[in-house]
């Protein structure tokens, strides 16, 4: 029967443009991340939302340690893993056939044919984008997934450098608040010492005075300290996302071990080709050159193509097709006469990729400045550790040891002792100083490359 194979015509125009749909959708499906091997694991965010919920951490737990929990804990580092997400699940949405039409007409006066009156029409429309558009939009979305992707290793080194930099002042002013309490302890025998050479009339009231405001002087910047101290601790638990144990102490914590760096020149190599931020622009760059690769398919025209099922009344008996419904297949095809939207969609992902290469260019040089800048901070730092340990604070030592000898024998004066007790102190923290200006040196490298790239030993990798 003539409809039968009308009816099988349809269906199967139907099933051919459903297969491509599908192919099409299953042809990007390689793009979308396994989320078995993802580098950053989604952690139990909805279980975090209150920060005061979060599992406390403790000094004692290493430097090591923390920087791992803080690379998978950390908001920032989730953010930048989320935003990922959303980049990678835009690809299937972008590379897939658009959805088709279906259509239902109903006349409200029929309309007579030569057959029969028109009684409804059903209708399927599918469109079809230019051969290769849907890819290259797949690969656009895929390459700025890339990015964000490229992100989360930025995140994690800006991560690493602020929690290094905060763990390496706090650091610093335990071991400053452990010197200037020692120095409190010394003004308190100086003090001592200079009320009994009063209580016998040897040195006037005025040197008792002089050591009480000296030590209640050194009390306030004690003070001082411990409240910088507390400062430093909020940076790092916003670094890790969880707070500090109440009951944890600092006391026995030391700067981590000053790694043995690979030479600046190999460095710099690293720097231009491994640098997350490096790898970040080149993803952009990427973006940029599939940008122009869509706006190359804009000038392409856009296909449609349908089918119509109309059903036709009883008409005149007489005709041998009376009665028979209608199938009629279409074929539209659109004209991009818009020539000033391609053209400028052109210009702008040519634009785009110029801008991406100045940032390349201004990049390079930003980090081989940063480099240089730490690599002679942490240079300077090493030289100064080396001067204090091993020569200002042994001669500091004795100067004191010596002036107070002189001054309970009254050949020196309460301001000579004093004085050598001051440097004394002053040699004391530039030495920590020193080991802090090291590992703040050390953070900022890690602000720049990984850590295996840093290291001297992975020189032959």
């Amino acid at each position: 029967m003539k409809l039968n194979s009308n009816l099988s015509i349809v269906l199967a125009c139907c099933f051919l443009l459903g297969c491509q749909s599908a192919s099409t959708s299953q042809s990007v499906d390689h793009l979308l991340p396994d989320e078995s091997t993802s580098q950053v694991a989604p952690t139990s965010v909805e279980a975090n939302l209150n920060p005061q919920d979060a599992q406390s951490w403790s000094p004692e737990e290493g430097v090591d340690a923390l920087l791992s929990r803080a690379i998978v804990q950390s908001p920032t580092v989730r953010q930048a893993y989320q935003a990922w997400q959303v980049a990678l699940q835009r690809v299937p949405q972008v590379s897939a056939l658009p959805d088709p039409w279906l259509s239902l007409t109903g006349y409200v006066q029929s309309v007579e044919t030569r057959s029969g009156p028109m009684d409804a029409r059903i209708g399927y429309t599918q469109k079809l984008p230019w051969p290769g558009k849907l890819d290259a939009a797949g690969d656009l979305a895929s390459a700025q997934a890339e990015v964000a992707r490229n992100q989360i290793e930025v995140a994690r080194l800006g991560i690493r450098r602020l929690f290094l930099r905060n763990w390496a002042e706090r650091v610093y002013l335990r071991k400053a608040e452990e010197i200037t309490a020692a120095q409190v302890a010394l003004l308190e025998h100086i003090e001592e010492v200079s009320l009994r050479l009063y209580e016998s009339s040897r040195v006037p009231q005025a040197d008792v005075l002089r050591a009480q405001v000296e030590r209640l002087e050194m009390v306030d910047r004690l003070d001082t300290m411990v409240q910088n101290g507390v400062t430093v601790v909020s940076v790092l638990e916003s670094a890790l996302g969880a707070p500090i144990d109440s009951a944890t102490s600092w006391e026995t914590i030391e700067f981590y071990p000053f790694p043995q760096l690979a030479n600046e020149s190999v460095l710099q190599q690293r720097l231009m080709t491994s640098a997350p931020i490096m790898q970040q622009l080149q993803a952009r760059l990427l973006v940029s050159q599939q940008a122009q690769q869509v706006a190359d398919f804009e000038s392409k025209p856009d296909w449609s193509i349908g089918a119509d099922w109309t059903w036709i009344g009883n008409g005149n008996v007489t005709l041998p097709d009376a009665g028979d419904d209608a199938v009629s297949l279409s074929l539209a095809v659109e004209l991009p006469l818009g020539r000033g939207r391609i053209d400028g969609a052109r210009r702008q992902a040519l634009a785009s990729r110029r801008f991406v290469v100045a940032q390349i260019e201004d990049h390079q040089w930003k980090l081989l400045s940063e480099l240089q800048q730490a690599l002679s901070a942490y240079e300077d730092a090493l030289r100064r550790i080396d001067l204090f340990e091993q020569r200002m604070l042994p001669l500091s030592l004795q100067t004191y040891e010596t002036t107070l000898a002189a001054y309970q024998s009254g050949q020196a004066g309460f301001q000579d002792m004093l004085d050598a007790a001051r440097v004394m102190l002053e040699f004391r923290l530039s030495s920590a100083r020193a080991s802090a200006d090291a590992a703040l040196a050390i953070a900022d490298l890690h602000g720049l490359l990984t850590e295996e790239l840093l290291l001297a030993e992975n020189l032959e990798r």
